[in-house]
């Protein structure tokens, strides 16, 4: 029976993930604002390398819905899922105050040079740019790995590099595939931290 309720909270945090990203896209679909793009010479010094979406997408994605499976019971998985829809509302309210896009000269490729080209182009015709500002895949990659850290599936220091690793990945993901400006990781990761202890201090102690 534990492998169907991990079969069932995976599916219902697929739905929840499809319908979150209806609410995530608003800022840059309905602005109320305009964009800004600050830049700084770190940022053009960073090169375009189209492979790393692989990782941006390919591996974000599974370590999302890691946590699913060190849950113990409904009620922690309910827990889980409010701080993520807690940091997805917070991110929500900071990408209408403060729209940030990457440079639209970015986007300007190649586009049929490669799979991964192809891959990233259509991740880029799903997500327009607009809400770049913090950056959501380093704020979910960060509290996914606060969560599995206070689920306690670290018992090694390798282990905890390893998790922590992802993280790290997933932000220079994000530089070289162009989809984020520098300013836009740390953001993400503070924020990430904030609904943490939001989420320790408060929702977990109801």
């Amino acid at each position: 029976m534990a492998g169907l309720y991990i079969v069932i909270e995976l599916l219902v945090s697929i739905l929840l993930i499809v319908v979150g990203y209806k609410f995530y896209f608003l800022p840059q679909r309905f602005p109320i604002r305009g964009t800004r793009t600050p830049m700084t010479r770190l940022d053009h010094k960073i090169p375009f390398r189209p492979d790393w979406v692989w990782l941006y997408s390919g591996l974000y994605y599974p370590f999302m819905l890691s946590p699913v499976l060190f849950v113990s019971d409904l009620n922690e998985y309910i827990s889980l899922c409010v701080s993520f829809f807690l940091l997805l509302f917070t991110q929500i309210v900071v990408a209408f105050a403060f729209p940030v896009k990457a440079p639209t000269e970015w986007r300007n490729y190649a586009k049929h040079a490669s799979w991964s080209t192809r891959f990233l182009a259509y991740v880029q015709r799903v997500d327009k740019g607009g809400n770049c500002f913090p950056s959501m895949h380093v704020a979910v990659a960060v509290l996914v790995a606060l969560h599995l850290t206070q689920l306690n599936t670290i018992d090694q220091v390798t282990h905890m590099a390893l998790l922590w690793s992802i993280p790290v990945l997933v932000a220079i993901s994000t530089l070289y595939t162009k989809q984020h400006l520098l300013i836009d990781l740390p953001a993400g990761a503070a924020l990430a931290a904030m609904v943490y202890w939001v989420h320790v201090t408060y929702i977990v102690a109801i």
